[in-house]
This record gives C-alpha cells, sequence and structure tokens, in this order.
C-alpha cells in the first residue's frame, strides 16, 4: 500500500504559461483536465479509480495511486522510481493553458538493520525537478501524524543522508508501530509494520516552492525474540526479601497463561484470575507501554517455603531460580513455552533467624546463625536447636530419620513429612498437612532468640495416621479391583462408619479408636487396634436379580500403641491389602 503526490505550492497561474499540445482542449466551463504521458505517447485513457486532481486558488495538486497503468519506472542511485507524468489543462481568461506535472514514488521495500528497519532512496528526485535544486528540508511522520524534532528524537526515529540517499532509521517497537506476536521455530517472536509518511519540499528553476509527500507500509519479517526476564525491573526497588524481575515484551495478541517456578523446593504455579489474593505467592502484573506493547512484572518473596537457597556463605545467599513461562498467541491460538534461569544474590547479616521451607516430601528448617554463633548439633554449644521442644540431637536424628547438614554460618534439617519429628496438623483429600515447632535457645540462660511454626502440605493417594489421643485417619484408594469399587459404597466394620469425604477413586475414614467396631488386642508391649473397610454391594434390580459384577473389597487397618504410652504418633503410606502402622515415641 503506498501512495505518492506532487504539490506545487503557490503556482502562479497567469500568463506566460506552456501551452496545451495540439488537440489537448480544456474541458468547458474552465474546469481542470489532465493528459497523462508514458514513454513519449500521450494517453488518452479515462484515469483510473483514485486518480485526484484539484486546483484551488493558485494551488494545484495532482495525487495518483500506486501501481497505475498510467506509470512507468526509472532508476535512481541504484534504485526505482515509479512515475506519473501529465500535462494538465484549465481554462483561463478565454484561453487553454497546461502545466506539466509529476509524481514519483520510491519502489522496494524496508530491511532491517540491527534492530532498526530502514527505508530509504534518492535524496533528489530527478524527474520532479526542473532545473536548479533548492532544498526545503524533509520531515516524516508515522500513521498519518508529521512529526516534530522532539518527538523524533524521544521515539528514536532518524533521518539521514548518505551521499546522494535518503535513509529513515524506525526502531523496532516504536510507538505507533503495529506489533504482532508469531512463533518462530517454536519461540516467541514479533513482526512491526508501521505507515511511514515522508514529506520534501525544494524549490527549483521553475517552481518556486514544490512539496511531495509519500505514505507507505513498512513490515519486518517476524523475529524471534524470546523475551528476557530482567532482574530489577522498571517498577522501583522492591522491598528487602522480595525477588523482583521483569518479563519481556509483548505485542498486545500476547498473553501469560501460566508461570511454573522452581526454587529449590516443590514447584511454584501461577495462572491468571481475578480471584487471585493480592498477596499471592507468586504475583504476576501486567505493564502496559506507549506503543501498545506490555511486560509482566514478577514479584516473589524470597522466605517462601518453596524457595531455597542454593548455597550461603560470606555473608551471602545464592538462589537459582528456573521459570516456565506459557505464553498464548491469541489471533492463532498457539501457545509457546520458554524456560529461563536467573541467579540472584542477596546480603545476610544480622542475629541469627530460623526459616522453614517445603521440599517435595520433607519439611526444611534453615538456621542462619553466623560464623561467631557456637552451634554443633550433638556437641556442647552456647545455642541449642529444639524441634517440638526437644534439643536436637543423634538420638532424635536417627529416630526421626533427620538429615542435618551443617557449614560455617548456617545449618539445614529435613524432616520426612512421615517423620515422628513432625506433627500431624490434617489430612484431606488434597493433602496431608504436617508441621514442626522449632525454637532457637541458649543453652545456659534459656533465653529464646528465634522460633518458628513451620507447616508444609504434601499431596498423598493413600495414608494411615495413628494419632497420639487415640484416633485413627486412613486415605484409601479404592479403585484396585476389577471393575474399581466406588469410594462412597465402603464403610468401616460398624456399616454406619462411612467416609467423611470421597472423590472418583478415594474415601477418607477419621474415627476413633473406641467406636466403629474397631478391636484391640495386645501383642507383646504393644496394644493393637484394627478395623476394616469393606465395599456395599450394588442394590440388586427387579430385572436382573440374581446377576451382579460388584468386586470384593477388603482392607484392614492397624494401628500399634506402646502400653502406658500417648504422645506417640506414626504415618504408613502403603496400604493394599492392609495399613499397618507402629508409632514411635517423638
Amino acid at each position: 500500500m503506498g501512495t505518492c503526490q506532487l504539490l506545487p505550492a503557490q503556482v502562479s497561474l497567469q500568463p506566460p504559461l506552456a501551452p496545451p499540445a495540439p488537440g489537448d482542449e480544456a474541458p468547458a466551463g474552465g474546469a481542470v483536465g489532465v493528459r497523462f504521458h508514458r514513454g513519449g505517447l500521450t494517453l488518452t485513457d479515462v484515469p483510473p479509480r483514485g486518480f485526484h486532481l484539484s486546483l484551488r486558488g493558485s494551488r494545484l495538486t495532482l495525487r495518483c495511486p500506486r501501481p497505475s497503468p498510467l506509470s512507468y519506472v526509472v532508476k535512481e542511485e541504484g534504485v526505482d522510481l515509479e512515475v506519473v507524468r501529465a500535462t494538465v489543462l484549465y481554462r483561463l481568461r478565454g484561453r487553454v493553458l497546461g502545466v506539466d506535472a509529476a509524481a514519483a514514488c520510491i519502489l522496494g521495500g524496508a530491511q532491517m538493520d540491527g534492530s532498526d528497519l530502514v527505508w530509504g532512496g534518492p535524496y533528489i528526485l530527478s524527474p520532479l525537478v526542473q532545473g536548479g535544486f533548492w532544498d526545503g528540508g524533509v520531515g516524516v511522520g508515522l500513521n498519518g501524524q508529521v512529526l516534530n524534532t522532539s518527538q523524533n528524537e524521544e521515539g528514536g526515529v532518524r533521518i539521514g543522508r548518505r551521499g546522494a540517499r535518503l535513509e529513515v532509521r524506525i526502531p523496532f517497537g516504536v510507538r505507533g508501530g503495529r506489533l504482532k506476536s508469531g512463533g518462530v521455530r517454536g519461540q516467541y517472536g514479533r513482526s512491526m509494520s508501521v505507515d511511514l509518511l515522508v514529506v520534501r519540499q525544494w524549490a527549483d528553476g521553475r517552481w518556486p516552492l514544490t512539496q511531495h509527500r509519500c505514505l507507505r507500509r513498512l513490515a519486518t519479517p517476524l523475529l524471534s525474540q524470546s523475551p528476557s526476564l530482567s532482574v530489577g525491573g522498571a517498577a522501583g526497588t522492591p522491598p528487602d526479601g522480595i525477588f523482583s524481575a521483569m518479563l519481556g515484551v509483548f505485542a498486545a495478541d500476547a498473553s501469560l497463561q501460566k508461570v511454573m517456578l522452581h526454587g529449590g523446593g516443590d514447584l511454584l504455579t501461577w495462572t491468571p484470575t481475578p480471584l487471585a489474593p493480592s498477596n499471592a505467592d507468586l504475583s504476576v502484573t501486567r505493564v502496559a507501554h506507549g506503543n501498545g506493547s506490555h511486560s509482566y512484572q514478577l514479584r516473589l518473596p524470597l522466605a517462601h517455603p518453596k524457595i531455597i537457597p542454593e548455597s550461603i556463605g560470606g555473608g551471602w545467599e545464592t538462589y537459582s531460580l528456573t521459570f516456565t513461562f506459557m505464553i498464548t498467541i491469541d489471533h492463532m491460538g498457539e501457545t509457546i513455552h520458554h524456560q529461563e534461569t536467573v541467579e540472584h544474590r542477596v546480603t545476610h547479616t544480622g542475629s541469627p533467624t530460623l526459616e522453614g521451607k517445603c521440599k517435595e516430601s520433607s519439611l526444611l528448617v534453615l538456621l542462619r546463625h553466623g560464623a561467631q554463633s557456637q552451634l554443633h548439633h550433638g556437641a556442647q554449644s552456647n545455642l541449642d536447636l529444639l524441634l517440638g521442644g526437644r534439643r536436637l540431637d543423634w538420638d532424635l536424628m536417627e529416630m526421626g530419620g533427620l538429615v542435618v547438614e551443617a557449614e560455617e554460618d548456617y545449618l539445614t534439617v529435613e524432616i520426612p513429612s512421615h517423620s515422628p519429628g513432625a506433627t500431624y496438623l490434617e489430612l484431606t483429600l488434597q493433602a496431608l498437612v504436617s508441621g514442626v515447632d522449632v525454637s532457637l535457645v541458649d543453652s545456659e540462660t534459656l533465653e529464646l532468640h528465634a522460633r518458628i511454626v513451620h507447616r508444609c502440605s504434601f499431596p498423598v493417594q493413600e495414608l494411615l495416621v495413628c494419632l497420639p489421643e487415640g484416633r485413627m485417619v486412613a486415605l484409601v484408594d479404592t479403585t484396585h479391583t476389577a471393575p474399581p469399587i466406588h469410594p462412597n459404597r465402603t464403610s468401616l466394620l460398624d456399616p454406619s462408619c462411612v467416609p467423611v469425604e470421597t472423590d472418583s477413586s478415594r474415601a477418607l475414614f477419621s474415627f476413633s479408636l473406641a467406636s466403629c467396631g474397631t478391636s484391640v488386642t495386645t501383642e507383646g508391649n504393644f496394644l493393637l487396634y484394627e478395623n476394616q473397610i469393606s465395599s456395599s454391594p450394588d442394590p440388586q434390580t427387579p430385572e436382573d436379580p440374581l446377576i451382579h459384577r460388584d468386586s470384593p473389597y477388603r482392607l484392614t487397618l492397624q494401628c500399634r500403641y506402646l502400653m502406658n504410652e500417648t504422645s506417640t504418633v506414626a504415618m504408613h503410606r502403603h496400604g493394599n491389602p492392609s495399613m499397618d502402622s507402629q508409632p514411635s515415641q517423638v
């Protein structure tokens, strides 16, 4: 798409002017007429649609669409020009007068040079210049609006002259450019189109002022532009303990649909939802730009339980954060995955601190104590770490299956979710919630230096929990039979004890050891409590009273408790065909 027009401004229409060629006659009534010339021939065809000729006072305007059957092509400075020549006829004071006029357009598109879209052509359009040439300057505009000098500088649009050539540079993403998203070999890409207006003025040997306008739609190819993740971003300095980064620049037709973050612990996920709380774990905010594009601001508290430092030392903490972004291109319905890993370092100074983290199947306690603090598990020290009120020592580590790592200025304690060192808080179809109460105290003065009550949620498929207060909680999968049994058709030995919660494959039971038909026997120094989950048959229908396809389902649940011991808890994950848990002392 493009138009070019020649505007000989303030042309004096007084004689003497060139007389018309033989046979040329102006339309009656002084109206303007035109005859086109190409290759030495005069064309008498009716001008094509879009042709425009006007005479207002002493201002003559000739406009012709392109491409046009009335045009011809010449080469100037290695560039093709499309030229239209015509003689304009008009009647003045009883005489028919003719004015030679021409319009020219530079053919060919723009090219990319780095991050600039470059368009150019001959600085002097020779077919339009008659005699000498006095330059009146060049101006450019975007989308039909001429830009002034400050707007050009602000937008980065540059006009230059290289020898006998005019060059216009438009930065990719300029304000007013139309950005469009696409996929480039599985990566995110963008293209840009812009309507460039070039306005030139000059004087020559015949006309005191000629203005030439050229409007061209320029477009870049689809360029691979994988969005970068810039730590810090453009939203100011984040508060201490907050990781902040800016993702992208994206065209308006691209949107972020999902963010997955692996920061050393379990996966952290964000999806756009209008119901997301303002204090969400991972917050993502869309940031609009003046050219219609946008970026995304990511903010994350480093104290989040699922964000674990990769290393600590020398007063520094180093985090390795791996992000996976799912980007949807609206007009294509295409989803592009982009992954990026960043390292982030923060300083740590001050008094000892405790922080809780969550791994896939364990709780992690991080103690930052500094190189000067005297803390050593299993040895005499000034500071003691207490888990559930008990000092961290070799016995507790062995009994609870704890994994302890001690460095010069920090210590980590990893507690399995089913460990006696963890406190059972809740079991639902969605997750097991375990917690731990951790304190840091002075071994001599018993002064409390730090304390946290840390909890984590762990997805589970099947689990049996034996609680110290004499209660059994069981999560079972009833689909192991063929055909599978629906969970809502199961019960305990007492048929009135049914699941407290079910889904399509699992049932959750919670009951007192003194109810639901639970039996108790002795086994050495242990009390053995036992119950059974079984299925009830489908009601038989009158049409088929004798044949049904029920599969038998029976699952035995057992809890062992030390005699005269109430401070016990146990968990068992594997439960088919029976679930058996033996608690250890906490």
